[in-house]
């Protein structure tokens, strides 16, 4: 049965970019009539006049204004200021059509739930993101996406889904280590996974995503590679304890330098430093709870199975 009457809490991020956000909310109040809903917007300290524009063109949503970028971290803000038991979060330059939300809560009264995520699909309606596959490349762990038919358990969900607001709060949101973007959506459900709590993808679930529209707008391509290739070393180090995954990580590592440094890929090196660097000033902490039920081995283990089976209904 839907829970149509229960109360969601719609959250976007916004950084000069009233344009993209007016048109995401004014797409996305049209497709979610007759649900129980309320909308937030933080406004990363826009200099664009972002706040006030919002505030006066949609007079019900709740504006919470940071004061300066905190870039995807201020979701946290947003969930803690939400009231819904299921908090769905969004970025500004996302669009909808059709009952995107209906088939999403259809899983919330599962207890062991965390997020249910929508497929991505770009303007043009090509496909972008559906479930996330787990696998290692080289001792790295790597991430690639599929399409799916049948909803599925996924590695994680980006911010195109619905989290449960206690367990997300519980798990302290998204870490700053990995300011300013790139692998916290990663992290923030592997340590769910490791609570046993599922995240999965629902394929009737669909949402249009222009990427990059915000964060390409600022940052050049080589600064963003290098953002990735630092906050994929810190999601291991602080995440991956099994030994024989981490032996394999520790002999890859030279090896993925020489060549990096071979192909003039200068962004990779600069990127594993700048890890280096967080690692020796003690930014980055071991992931260590009492709570955690599923071990790096059990994680692995599971969604590898699953993997093999894809075309399986949940």
């Amino acid at each position: 049965m839907i829970q149509t009457h229960m109360l969601i809490s719609f959250i976007i991020l916004n950084y000069n970019g009233k344009g993209l956000t007016e048109r995401c909310i004014d797409s996305l109040i049209r497709c979610i009539a007759g649900y129980n809903y309320e909308i937030i917007v933080v406004d990363n300290g826009s200099s664009d006049g972002s706040a006030e524009y919002l505030k006066n063109k949609f007079p019900s949503i709740k504006i919470i204004e940071e004061g300066f970028n905190k870039f995807i971290f201020a979701y946290n803000d947003g969930v803690k200021e939400a009231k819904g038991e299921w908090v769905f979060l969004l970025n500004n330059d996302m669009m909808f059509k059709g009952d995107f939300l209906s088939p999403l809560l259809e899983y919330v009264t599962q207890p062991d739930l965390f997020a249910v995520g929508s497929r991505l699909f770009n303007y043009e309606g090509k496909f972008e993101s559906g479930v996330k596959i787990l696998f290692f490349k080289f001792g790295l762990l790597s991430i690639r996406t599929e399409d799916i038919n049948n909803p599925t358990f996924s590695f994680y969900i980006g911010t195109h889904g619905i989290f449960r607001r206690e367990m997300f709060n519980a798990l302290g949101g998204f870490d700053e280590v990995y300011t300013p973007f790139y692998f916290e959506d990663v992290d923030l459900c592997y340590r769910a996974w490791k609570r046993g709590w599922k995240v999965m993808v629902e394929p009737k679930s669909i949402i249009f995503h222009k990427h990059q529209a915000t964060i390409g707008k600022f940052f050049d391509k080589s600064y963003i590679d290098r953002i990735i290739v630092r906050n994929n070393f810190i999601f291991q180090w602080k995440n991956i304890t099994d030994k024989r995954v981490m032996l394999g990580y520790l002999f890859w590592i030279p090896i993925r330098l020489i060549k990096a440094l071979l192909w003039q890929r200068i962004y990779y090196v600069k990127g594993f430093f700048d890890a280096v660097s967080l690692l020796i000033k003690g930014k980055i902490t071991r992931n260590s709870s009492q709570e955690d039920k599923m071990s790096d081995k059990d994680i692995f283990n599971f969604l590898i199975r699953l993997n093999s089976s894809m075309g399986d209904r949940i």
